[in-house]
């Protein structure tokens, strides 16, 4: 039968994640000021695997959207090595920051969304982990939902924003690798690589270990190292 093939196991990725998901549900659950937390992108949509990270949704009072929009306000603040405003990710009035950490010596990305509370629902695809007020439910999935967002304009960024965010972006490509995906190429290319979709996975993944040493002086060495060790990962399954 065709369809797309099943991602390999990588069991020490699902540990790091759910042993990263633990104490911040509980740090979120024990906050008062976030009335709402749950899973949207692949967790939320119930088809995670091991090589899934985390799309998170808050939601807080409509005055602390900005304070929680930080990854350094955000649990887990001493493994973070990078973090974007990404605003123009979310509708307008709420908030999202991508956040690149390394745990256990290896990546780890999550996308939190922060909403208000004048905006919070629960779109189609997403899984509640707590909800105190009870939010209202959305006929849309959260693509279609962000699809009809008010774009907001992004956040002033300093010059090297771009590159840091394609470094930090690299375990995504090679995570695709792992997969199969169909994408693959076009994700290779976003974070610095040649064009060349009909590239065969090891070929891409070459592509993006000679990328790496671009990056020295530009990212930070902790993350440089995490993402090589991301990398032998990924060669060990193709």
């Amino acid at each position: 039968m065709g369809g797309v093939p099943k991602a390999p196991a990588a069991p020490r990725l699902r540990a790091i994640r759910e042993g990263w998901l633990r104490p911040v549900i509980e740090q979120l659950q024990a906050d008062p000021d976030i009335t709402a937390a749950g899973f949207v992108g692949s967790i939320g949509r119930g088809d995670a695997d091991d090589w899934s990270d985390v799309d998170l949704v808050i939601v807080v009072p409509d005055d602390q959207v900005g304070r929680y929009a930080d990854a350094a306000r955000l649990p887990g603040p001493e493994r973070v090595v990078l973090s974007f405003d990404a605003r123009h990710n979310a509708p307008r009035g709420a908030g999202s920051v991508g956040v690149h950490y390394v745990i256990d010596g290896l990546p780890f990305n999550a996308d939190w969304y922060v909403y208000p509370d004048s905006q919070g629902a629960w779109v189609a695809d997403a899984k509640v982990v707590f909800d105190r007020h009870g939010l209202r439910q959305l006929s849309d999935t959260f693509d279609e939902h962000l699809a009809k967002r008010e774009v907001q304009p992004p956040a002033p960024r300093p010059a090297n924003a771009h590159r840091l965010l394609q470094m930090a972006l690299i375990p995504v490509a090679a995570k695709r690798i792992a997969r199969r995906s169909p994408d693959a190429g076009r994700m290779v290319e976003f974070v610095g690589g040649p064009h060349a979709p009909d590239a065969a996975p090891a070929g891409h993944l070459e592509m993006l270990r000679g990328l790496l040493g671009q990056y020295c002086g530009v990212a930070p060495a902790e993350s440089l190292s995490a993402t090589s060790r991301y990398l032998d990962l990924v060669a060990d399954v193709l």
